[in-house]
């Protein structure tokens, strides 16, 4: 069903009306209560422009002839009189509408923005308890273009379905009061409209489908950025700017030339409907003054009509196109969003963190026939990395070692919790790793990757994330451990500076320095350093594992590490290769 967009616009509206709920009858009354006053106005200029045509003449039957013979009965006699009751009437009509008019934007704005926000939620709450192995599936460029690209292509979604509703509302109205001014001209307008409308949906397929290819090309252009990011670097080292910035030129070209023929076709279909409704408008006149025999009184309000209803049917028929054209942003989202819970259904642990009768993991560590696998696109099997047969006694530093993509990384992964093993037993003293136990199993982890995460906040706020409680007398304590006690009274504000941009401005040394000591605050039984001391000079990183060693208690440690340092402190050696991790001799 590539190309239309009904059943996509289903969904969205279908969601709309779950999150919208009891509010949205509130919201579509108001809605409605401004198109009415809209058309009531100018209903009401109808015998205004009847008094004013008829110059005392009067005016007999039909709605002018009934309101002004009643102002008449209620005292107003004179022309001048019945125009300063009617003036009156449209300017108490004017302030009422424009209150309305305020409650209306308020109320669509809320809920188009709520609704996005909804979805933004929706989609960081999926990917938050996502586990890591679903997580690995994809492409950070990919995540990237559906939090960013994706969900502000979904909000100009919204805005033009609440443009549209409230357009649509209006020309209703308008509809409406040309029925009451003549209805002869009442249905022309109303087949002008139809036959507008079949255009519209006909050309909106056409929008879907450049829709869809331009979520492809911004695919590729958020890959091609972080891309650019991470290669500037190594880029001006080899000074290759210029055909790092050609390739990206190259990959946003596509979606430049999709953006134009999406513009073109809106305007084509612009100046399409603003040609015919110019020609109805006269035809309208002629047809008005000519054939139906209209007073001057109800062409100038047929006039009104045709001149306010044009420009909002511009607009419907172009706000149908984008929502086209936008709706496979919010397609995108929903699939990213399925393939996450069907990927993260097997995973889902229904014993809690808080659970008191947890038994907390501790003693030794074991792996037995233990294999590691994820499917592949055909959804066939691969194994990542396995183990016959692996133990590790508390009070243990273990050095894990093994060339690039051997699988260390996973290896440690399925330790800390973030993989299970597909096959064999994963076991720490008496507990057994699977779903019901993995919180707490993780609970008595500490872990500090290679690359390390710094948020904006202060120094504290970093050293306790992400629930950690510790005096400052402690954490200086670990920070010393780490030696990174120097980094941060070089700081003007010291714990209170903050760190902005992922902590810039320290170096990378720095960064994995604090995020070492952040790990030595939480109170685990075992330490897993990823490469966690890689941008350190040799001397700093042999002290740091030097203390690290001396202080081991009962607890374990683990060190990925491709450094000399982690091997001569090491009391295991576990190598990796091939996939297949193995006690090292």
């Amino acid at each position: 069903m590539a190309g239309k967009p009904s059943g996509g616009l289903r969904a969205l509206l279908g969601a709309i009306l779950s999150f919208a709920g009891p509010r949205l009858p509130a919201t579509i009354a108001v809605v409605a209560l401004a198109a009415v006053l809209e058309g009531v106005g100018l209903v009401l200029l109808l015998p205004v422009a009847e008094t004013v045509f008829s110059q005392g003449s009067g005016s007999e039957g039909g709605l002018s002839g009934n309101l002004l013979s009643w102002l008449s009965n209620v005292g107003a006699d004179t022309p001048l009189e019945q125009l300063l009751v009617m003036g009156s009437a449209f300017l108490l009509l004017i302030i009422l509408r424009a209150l309305v008019l305020m409650k209306r934007d308020v109320m669509m704005m809320q809920l188009a923005q709520g609704f996005v926000d909804h979805i933004r939620r929706g989609f960081f709450d999926r990917l938050a308890h996502a586990d890591w192995p679903v997580i690995k599936r994809f492409r950070k460029s990919q995540l990237l273009n559906s939090i960013t690209t994706n969900i502000g292509r979904l909000a100009v979604t919204m805005q033009f379905l609440s443009n549209g509703l409230v357009l649509s509302m209006m020309s209703l109205a308008y509809l409406v009061a040309a029925f009451v001014v003549s209805p002869v001209l009442g249905v022309a307008l109303l087949g002008m409209i139809a036959l507008g409308l079949v255009f519209a949906v006909i050309w909106m397929r056409r929008s879907h489908r450049l829709g869809r290819n331009l979520n492809r090309a911004s695919r590729g252009v958020m890959h091609e950025t972080t891309r650019f990011l991470e290669g500037m670097k190594a880029a001006k080292a080899a000074r290759a700017e210029a055909e790092l910035a050609e390739r990206f030129a190259q990959s946003i070209a596509e979606t430049r030339a999709i953006s134009v023929q999406f513009v073109m076709q809106q305007s084509r279909l612009r100046n399409a409907v603003q040609v015919i409704a110019a020609c109805f408008a006269l035809i309208v006149l002629l047809v008005g003054f000519g054939i139906v025999g209209l007073s001057g009184g109800e062409l100038l309000v047929m006039a009104a009509i045709v001149l306010r209803l044009a420009p909002n049917l511009v607009a419907t028929f172009g706000g149908l196109q984008s929502i086209a054209h936008a709706l496979p942003a919010f397609e995108s989202i929903r699939a990213l969003e399925a393939e996450l819970d069907e990927a993260h259904r097997p995973w889902r642990s229904s014993a809690p963190l808080d659970n008191k009768n947890a038994v907390l993991p501790g003693g030794l560590l074991r792996l037995k026939d233990c294999r590691v696998e994820v499917q592949d696109d055909h959804g066939d099997p691969v194994t990542l990395v396995q183990s016959d047969q692996l133990e590790i006694a508390p009070g243990s530093l273990v050095h894990i070692g093994g060339p690039s993509g051997a699988g260390k990384s996973t290896l440690v992964e399925v330790i800390a919790g973030l993989h299970l093993p597909a096959r064999g037993d994963v076991t720490w003293g008496d507990v057994s790793l699977n779903t019901e136990t993995r919180r707490a199993w993780q609970s008595q982890i500490a872990f500090a990757p290679q690359e390390p995460f710094i948020f904006d906040g202060t120094v504290r706020e970093n050293l306790l994330w992400p629930n950690c409680e510790a005096s400052d007398e402690l954490i200086r304590e670990k920070l010393a451990e780490a030696e990174a006690d120097r980094i941060v009274s070089a700081l003007p504000d010291g714990l209170d500076e903050e760190l902005l941009d992922g902590g810039a401005r320290l170096s990378g040394g720095e960064r994995q320095r604090l995020c070492l000591a952040r790990a030595l605050l939480r109170p685990a039984r075992m330490f897993i350093l990823d490469e966690a001391t890689s941008a350190m000079d040799p001397q700093l990183e042999r002290r740091i594992i030097g203390g690290l060693r001396e202080r081991v208690g009962d607890r374990i440690i683990l060190m990925v590490s491709h450094s000399l340092n982690a091997v001569q402190y090491a009391d295991m050696r576990i190598a990796v290769s091939d996939g297949r991790a193995r006690v090292a001799v």
